[in-house]
């Protein structure tokens, strides 16, 4: 616009500034139109970037929706997994309670029917008795009038005689009196030697409580071989691992041994074993056991303890692998619980728990040149059972309880029940026939345990004073025998049939009478009688 105001551009007398002026116009015309273009240009790319950027907002609120809808059904799925969970386990809880208290119903029908079996042969002991008192009776009458009729028949054969012959009656007479003529009593104590002689080897060891502490020192010494193995577990991270799983392959192990052929096998998967896996077991009822000792022995040799403080007998200066005892010690703990827990249910649940316990002792893998460590276990016995070794006390003092192995709730709680003493006492009872019966007569292997100890035990049991007796030794005498009568018998022959004849008919009387215990022994009798024809 300046330009256009000025003189030069505005005459219109020359034509070179006639020139000038249109091609000044021309410049400007193409700079406006260029300034256009420019402004043009420059909105369409603030529109585009307008455009972009609402875009990308956009796309950042989808983004963020979806994200915030995501988490939204996230934690929806957690509170619903979060419910189910919580669900679950109050129906677990439920499970677990409903079958507590089927198993206390089951108890206390179990006593019932115990009791009421015990009546129902109480009844008929009586009967039996009252009957055979009346026969003895009338037989007794049989013979007093037979007496009284020879008295006389013989007194008149002397009244005859006596005239004619009587100085030669009174040297008859002499000479009679002179001879010992056998009598009933002396027939009586005659036939009843054997039996004096069997039962005069239930004696009293005198030495039972030294050898029960004895015992429980070898069972603290395990303990603080416990703790001696947690320090050294601390120092070698490979030892405290395999130390582990060891403890837990055992416990496991233990916990499948089942009553049954082919019941001890482990699991092949989940399929069905064939018949051919069946007849010939091709998986030994013991071998992971029996593999965690392997293990111990082969990888672990060391540290070494002294074996004295583990067996009860006096042994020369020995070194054992501290592994190996601290395993066995666990594998004697897993089966005492096995026992407590299987065989008070079912007492022949007993018999493959205690024929697996003695082959794992037996073994000349496991012993210490030549002496076994199965006092370990024993050790064990004399802790939760000590009636089967000759120790007593009351029953209505702690103490006492104590002494009879009645177990609390937990450390310095309450006792537990009565019936579940008993079924503890049940278990451990057969569980310790079931240690002490086993024959090794076809086997190369030593009977760690002979079946003296059994004789031993059912003779503790029987010598126990009579104002000591309790409910607890009745349970135990019926747990050892009931099960193990052929084994009994093929051990000790017309002793053991003797020896169980004064447990199940004889010691009962030393009960109270409102004892169900000794009237459930008492009524072993009968039912050895029915099912298994062995008549005492």
């Amino acid at each position: 616009m300046a330009l256009a105001g000025s003189l030069w551009k505005t005459a219109q007398d020359s034509p070179s500034r006639q020139l000038l002026w249109e091609l000044n116009r021309l410049v400007l015309s193409e700079q406006e139109e260029s300034f256009q273009r420019l402004d043009r240009e420059s909105q369409q790319r603030e529109a585009a970037h307008k455009n972009a950027l609402a875009e990308a907002i956009a796309r950042h609120d989808k983004v963020r929706n979806d994200a915030e809808a995501e988490r939204d059904r996230h934690e929806r799925q957690q509170q619903q997994e979060r419910a189910q969970r919580e669900e679950e386990q109050r129906q677990q809880a439920e499970r677990e309670k409903q079958a507590e208290l089927e198993r206390e119903r089951a108890a206390k029908r179990r006593l019932a029917e115990q009791a009421e079996a015990a009546a129902r042969a109480e009844r008929a002991a009586t009967q039996e008795r009252e009957a055979e008192e009346a026969r003895e009776k009338a037989e007794k009458d049989r013979r007093e009038a037979r007496a009284v009729q020879e008295k006389k028949e013989e007194q008149e054969a002397a009244d005859r005689k006596r005239v004619s012959e009587e100085r030669k009656a009174k040297i008859e007479n002499s000479a009679a009196a002179a001879r010992p003529t056998p009598t009933s009593k002396t027939i009586q104590s005659a036939t009843s030697e054997p039996a004096a002689n069997t039962l005069s080897k239930i004696t009293l060891d005198p030495g039972r409580e030294a050898e029960h502490q004895r015992y429980l020192g070898i069972h603290q010494t395990l303990k603080e071989l416990r703790k001696f193995m947690m320090q050294q577990a601390k120092q070698n991270p490979a030892l405290k691992e395999k130390m582990g799983d060891m403890r837990r392959e055992l416990r496991k192990s233990v916990g499948q041994l089942r009553e049954g052929k082919g019941k001890n096998t482990p699991q092949v998967s989940a399929r069905t074993a064939t018949s051919f896996e069946k007849r010939n077991n091709l998986l030994d009822q013991n071998n992971a056991i029996m593999t965690v000792l392997r293990e111990a022995l082969k990888s672990f040799p060391e540290p070494k303890v002294g074996l004295a403080k583990f067996v009860a007998r006096p042994v020369e200066d020995l070194q054992a692998p501290a592994l190996v005892i601290y395993l066995l010690n666990h594998l004697s703990k897993a089966i005492i619980s096995q026992l407590i827990k299987e065989a008070s249910v079912s007492p022949r649940l007993a018999e493959p728990i205690g024929v697996a316990a003695v082959n794992f002792f037996a073994r000349d893998e496991f012993r210490v040149n030549g002496v076994s460590l199965i006092d370990i276990l024993i050790a064990k016995y004399h802790v939760v059972c000590p009636p089967i070794f000759g120790i007593y006390g009351s029953e209505s003092s702690d103490q006492g309880r104590e002494r009879l192995g009645w177990w609390r709730e937990e450390a310095g709680g309450p006792w537990i029940s009565e019936q579940l003493h008993q079924d503890r006492m049940t278990g451990l009872g057969a569980g310790y026939a079931a240690i002490s019966l086993r024959t090794f007569e076809n086997s190369r292997m030593i009977n760690p345990y002979p079946p003296y100890h059994f004789w031993r035990a059912l003779a503790a049991i029987l010598n126990v004073p009579a104002g000591q007796v309790t409910d607890t030794h009745f349970i135990l005498l019926r747990a050892l025998i009931e099960n193990s009568e052929q084994r009994f018998l093929l051990f000790f022959g017309d002793s053991a049939k003797q020896l169980m004849r004064f447990a199940i008919v004889e010691y009962p009387k030393r009960a109270s009478k409102d004892s169900v215990a000794a009237k459930v022994l008492s009524n072993l009798g009968n039912t050895m009688k029915k099912d298994k024809k062995l008549y005492l």
